[in-house]
């Protein structure tokens, strides 16, 4: 199992924030979503986003925190709106 990423101490409280939170939980929830509606493998969608499968699954499993140049990557691999990323899922 991979370790907990190391945080700077001034910044721990930010990650943890309901607003970070959600954030996080929208984004992951709206690749999974995205990537099942198309039927790609987790592989595939890395592949068509420019990105690892780990970096993948560490963004549909909540563990990273995304820099603009991930949601890019997501945004041209979906053919998506960045905005679209963040929509609520039910």
């Amino acid at each position: 199992m991979a370790q907990p990423r190391k945080r700077r101490p001034e910044r721990a409280e930010q990650y943890e924030s309901p607003t970070y939170r959600d954030l996080q939980s929208r984004l992951a929830a709206t690749v999974r979503h995205l990537r099942a509606e198309k039927g790609w493998t987790q592989e595939e969608a890395a592949h068509r986003c420019g990105m690892t499968t780990r970096h993948l699954q560490s963004v549909e499993g909540e563990d990273v925190n995304a820099t603009l140049t991930t949601l890019a990557r997501l945004c041209e691999g979906f053919e998506v709106d960045v905005a679209q990323l963040f929509q609520p899922r039910k």
